[in-house]
C-alpha cells in the first residue's frame, strides 16, 4: 500500500492493508470519503496487467462502491467498472503496462466506502 484517502478510526481493523490480505473477514473502510476514495499499491515489479479485481464493502444503504476505476502512473486510465454488488469479487480483463495503481471510486452509495478485496492479475514486465 502505498496511500489511501483516509482509513475509519485508529484500529487495524480498517487498514488499508486489508485490502489486500486475501482475508474475505477483513477489509480497508475509509473515514466518510464516498466517491473521493481511493487506495494506491505498488505491485513487486513492473506488469503486465491482464486483469484487475474489487470485493467493495457495505453497509446496506451505504459505504457501496458501484464504480471504480484503475490509474496507472502513466496516467493510463482502465475502467470505469461497475460492481453489480458486494457478495463477491468481480474481476475485470484489462490490458495495461504498470507498476503502481491507484484504484479510484466513481459512484458509491456515500459514507464509509471501501474494500473487502483488491486483485490485480498478470505477469511480470520483460
Amino acid at each position: 500500500i502505498i496511500d489511501a484517502s483516509s482509513t475509519f478510526g485508529s484500529s487495524d481493523t480498517w487498514r488499508p492493508e486489508n485490502a489486500l490480505d486475501g482475508d474475505p473477514d477483513t477489509e480497508w473502510s475509509s473515514a466518510s470519503d464516498g466517491d473521493a476514495a481511493f487506495i494506491e499499491i505498488a505491485l513487486a515489479r513492473t506488469s503486465e496487467i491482464t486483469a484487475v479485481g474489487m470485493w467493495t464493502r457495505t453497509m446496506g444503504m451505504s459505504a457501496q462502491i458501484t464504480e471504480f476505476r484503475v490509474v496507472t502512473a502513466d496516467g493510463v486510465v482502465l475502467g470505469p467498472f461497475t460492481l453489480p454488488n458486494a457478495n463477491q469479487l468481480h474481476l475485470f480483463q484489462v490490458e495495461a503496462r504498470a507498476r503502481f495503481l491507484r484504484f479510484e471510486v466513481v459512484a458509491s452509495s456515500g459514507g464509509n466506502t471501501g474494500v473487502v478485496e483488491l486483485l490485480v492479475i498478470g505477469t511480470a514486465a520483460e
